[in-house]
């Protein structure tokens, strides 16, 4: 709750709920269940909450962008036998972060694409999204099971009107509005401005 307190200013109901989320999974030990997304418009801070959760937890912390993705090969990995074959996103998270139980931010769900030729990543997302799969999934590249039940999922989108309804379905919306003109104020002196004078060596 600190550490959630430092990094944002309001947004009470959205880190009660995040709370909630995380009391409950350190209770089961185990964060299988309902994929947190985060809808709202840019800039109200949805991936530096992804940040603090993963603070929080003292977690490794790893995001990538789902935007105007059509290769399901991006995710589940390219075979061996092509050139300039790499492993999918999954595997480089667990690779960069050097831990088994990172927190994963999928940003711009809401944009993913589908091609017909090259597969639809949105279906690869279900079986690394649902917690009854992904303890054997299996990346082309490796050709072994990996188990991605230890890590959290969160994802982020501006509407959800656009994502793939057995996607939804897993998930659980926590809706980000913006800031009234006072909120805004007091992230700028609290926040912005404390930031700035350090990225620029100003003294207070």
């Amino acid at each position: 709750a600190d550490i959630l307190d430092e990094d944002h200013y309001g947004l009470e109901d959205v880190k009660d709920r995040i709370l909630e989320f995380m009391a409950v999974a350190t209770l089961k030990g185990s964060t299988q269940g309902k994929i947190l997304c985060m809808v709202g418009p840019p800039g109200v801070g949805k991936t530096s909450i992804g940040q603090s959760i993963a603070r929080a937890l003292g977690r490794k912390f790893y995001r990538f962008s789902v935007g105007g993705l059509h290769d399901v090969a991006e995710l589940r990995g390219h075979r061996r036998t092509y050139v300039g074959a790499m492993p999918g996103k999954l595997i480089q998270c667990i690779k960069v972060s050097g831990s088994c139980n990172p927190v994963v931010l999928i940003d711009e769900i809401d944009k993913i694409g589908r091609d017909s030729y090259r597969g639809d990543p949105s279906s690869a997302l279900l079986e690394i999204l649902d917690p009854n799969q992904n303890s054997t999934f299996r990346d082309h590249y490796l050709d072994v099971a990996v188990d991605l039940s230890k890590v959290l999922f969160v994802c982020t989108a501006n509407v959800s009107d656009t994502i793939p309804g057995p996607l939804l379905d897993r998930m659980e919306i926590i809706r980000l509005a913006g800031y009234v003109f006072e909120e805004k104020i007091a992230i700028a002196s609290q926040y912005l401005i404390p930031q700035t004078r350090e990225q620029c060596g100003v003294a207070e």
